[in-house]
């Protein structure tokens, strides 16, 4: 289970959402935000993926319903982002310059939705992957 390396992407993956879900940083710049469901609705998305993210991991015997339930998990990933950043926009804090330059605190918040996606396409290149794996091995008998 967790030798294969998208059981890694996958964890990893379940981490990063849960720290964005479950730390303070990026929803006191919702607070601002014309609509108040807005920091909410994408904390709950948040956390729920990662809760998702990390059920995957145990589906390592059926590798199809593995890859299907992590083009699932990025749809959402996809979706909590979107309504995370366009939050942002609305309340005018998606901006990551200053006159003192670069707000990197903001520029991690805003990065993270990015480098979660990144790691379940790696999760589900990597499922790929075993998946043609055990085809060819199935050819070869």
């Amino acid at each position: 289970m967790i030798q294969r390396i998208q059981s890694v992407y996958l964890l990893l993956a379940g981490l990063v959402l849960l720290w964005l879900g479950l730390t303070p940083g990026p929803w006191h710049l919702l607070g601002t935000a014309p609509h108040a469901w807005i920091g909410p609705v994408a904390r709950g998305l948040s956390v729920l993926l990662a809760l998702g993210a990390v059920v995957i991991i145990f589906q390592y015997r059926r590798l199809e319903r593995q890859r299907t339930l992590v083009v699932f998990e990025q749809v959402g990933v996809l979706l909590m982002a979107v309504v995370y950043l366009g939050g942002l926009y609305l309340s005018g804090m998606l901006g990551v310059r200053s006159e003192r330059g670069i707000l990197w605190d903001r520029l991690l918040w805003i990065g993270l939705p990015v480098l979660a996606y990144l790691l379940l396409w790696l999760a589900r290149r990597g499922i790929e992957r075993d998946i043609a794996l055990i085809r060819s091995m199935d050819r070869l008998r």
